[in-house]
């Protein structure tokens, strides 16, 4: 008996049923569960409807697998609640993921998958960006450095950080972040203030500079960039 059998002749002993369904979308098949208790009958929960996942189907699914086998049934199933569009069903799966993806290289795994259901909700966001711009003014013609992104009086963990230059445009998106979702659009979306903070190092004069700048978002414009004056620099003494 395949595990999916098995599924359906436990599940139907516990007072359910549930099904894998062949489906064709696009020309391409998929399987969804289908479930029939006494809240929800004989319903796709998840491709179909787009309506949250009910208690008792949950509990019937953890019934039934590991905790291994969850992740992989949630990560297939957000993947394809996404694709189709069906974010009541994805949310409601994402929240339930949380408590199965426990060790750190699983929560960055539950991190993409939540910030995935994120950009498609918000897709304004999706690709938020900041650079500096190209006529800034620097203390030195030859340079290399770094630009980190911190929330205002947050986690001193960048929301952003990157290597950069001087021939290079000092530019940053979602894509730079350390944590997936912790990151620009999570900085617009909770109206933050941010601080930017640059350092370069003169390859001339090998000496170190750093410019410090609160920034505050702007909640319909995802794209940004400044201007740095020449009198923003300050002398560091340490090296980069």
């Amino acid at each position: 008996m395949t595990k999916a059998e098995k599924a359906v002749t436990d599940l139907a002993k516990r007072g359910y049923s549930l099904e894998i369904v062949e489906r064709i979308n696009g020309g391409i098949n998929s399987q969804v569960f289908k479930a029939k208790t006494g809240e929800q009958t004989d319903k796709d929960f998840i491709i179909i409807d787009d309506s949250k996942i009910s208690k008792n189907a949950f509990e019937g699914i953890e019934s039934l697998l590991q905790a291994d086998e969850i992740q992989v049934w949630l990560i297939s199933f957000i993947g394809k609640a996404i694709e189709l569009n069906k974010l009541n069903s994805a949310e409601s799966l994402v929240t339930y993921a949380e408590k199965f993806f426990t060790s750190n290289e699983e929560k960055l795994i539950f991190y993409n998958l939540y910030t995935n259901l994120r950009d498609v909700k918000f897709p304004l966001f999706a690709n938020a960006n900041l650079s500096i711009e190209k006529d800034s003014e620097f203390p030195c013609t030859e340079f290399s450095g770094s630009i980190k992104l911190f929330i205002l009086n947050g986690p001193e963990i960048p929301i952003a950080e990157k290597l950069f230059k001087q021939s290079e445009e000092i530019y940053v998106s979602n894509k730079d972040s350390l944590i997936p979702g912790f990151d620009l659009s999570s900085a617009y979306l909770n109206d933050e203030t941010i601080e930017s903070v640059i350092a370069i190092n003169c390859k001339d004069t090998s000496l170190n500079f750093l410019s410090k700048d609160l920034i505050v978002l702007e909640k319909n414009q995802p794209s940004l960039n400044y201007k740095i004056e020449l009198n923003e620099w300050l002398k560091e003494s340490q090296e980069l």
